[in-house]
């Protein structure tokens, strides 16, 4: 398997980009970012995003429960986005499951901690006490910034994902609030 490698865009300055908690206002421009996103087919698990309505049934789920969710944005679109979510079940509902991107051209400028420690700070508020997530063992960026930021690893699923006939493996990563 290749390493991913991603070169950031040295002419964007993210003191522009603010953090937001999700909102309606945005949720178009959160929606065609995921699709951006989702497209490179290397990030995160889609490789399109879904229909609107079901963007839309989830950013409703993630109000009604009060799940951190948030945006960066950058003169009035989103850029990336992180949001932790938790499962119905009460037996399993103290953790939470950790999904996020970031637009290739805000990579590794520091967006994707800002974004992070916001999602893990409003976690820790509403009682959260563990976040999850899986990160393909070749995105070397991410799991440098998961480990900067406390997350520690808990193992490999092997062939997690097969896509055009190649097979990936995950790290399942956790950390303790």
């Amino acid at each position: 398997m290749k390493k991913i490698e991603t070169t950031p865009d040295p002419k964007i300055d993210l003191s522009e980009a603010d953090i937001v908690y999700a909102n309606r206002k945005h949720l178009q421009s959160f929606h065609e970012t995921l699709g951006v996103v989702a497209r490179e087919k290397i990030y995160i698990e889609m490789v399109e995003a879904p229909e609107f309505t079901q963007s839309l049934d989830f950013f409703d789920k993630q109000m009604t429960n009060n799940w951190p969710a948030y945006y960066a944005i950058e003169n009035g679109k989103v850029v990336g986005w992180a949001d932790i979510s938790t499962s119905s079940n009460p037996r399993t509902n103290h953790r939470g499951g950790l999904g996020m991107g970031l637009l290739s051209s805000h990579r590794g400028k520091g967006l994707g901690s800002k974004l992070l420690l916001k999602c893990l700070e409003h976690a820790k508020l509403i009682g959260i006490e563990k976040i999850e997530l899986i990160v393909y063992t070749t995105n070397a960026d991410a799991i440098k910034l998961y480990k900067k930021l406390g997350f520690i690893e808990e193992g490999i699923i092997k062939s997690y994902r097969k896509l055009d006939g190649e097979s990936f493996d995950c790290l399942a990563m956790g950390k303790f609030l």
